[in-house]
């Protein structure tokens, strides 16, 4: 049993491995994503430093989200629903920035 869970971990791990090489392929720098998400931006992001296409599953569910966003917006338009052009005008920034709670004075 142990040897299953095992070798699911090892799958696991090297699903989120990638290596750069460099010098001519004679050196490589090995990495292991903490997580899915990060193994996402860093091919993305690496994949665009050399020029190549985006390809990981993350950069098509975002695709696919603003595309999504786009196809409504403009069924809104087609509704006679008024888009503007420009961004509303920004708010006065806040007078005070003191957003913590002072928990060293006691409520009365």
């Amino acid at each position: 049993m142990k040897e299953r869970s095992s070798g699911r971990q090892n799958r696991e791990v090297l699903d989120l491995a990638f290596s750069i090489t460099y010098d001519v392929e004679e050196n490589n720098l090995n990495f292991i994503a903490s997580s899915r998400t990060d193994f996402c931006l860093w091919t993305d992001g690496l994949n665009v430093l050399l020029g190549r296409d985006m390809t990981s599953e993350c950069m098509r569910s975002e695709l696919e989200i603003l595309l999504s966003m786009e196809i409504k917006l403009r069924l809104l338009d087609l509704e006679n629903i008024p888009i503007p052009d420009t961004a509303p005008p920004l708010p006065k920034p806040p007078s005070n920035y003191n957003f913590c709670y002072d928990f060293s004075q006691a409520e009365q």
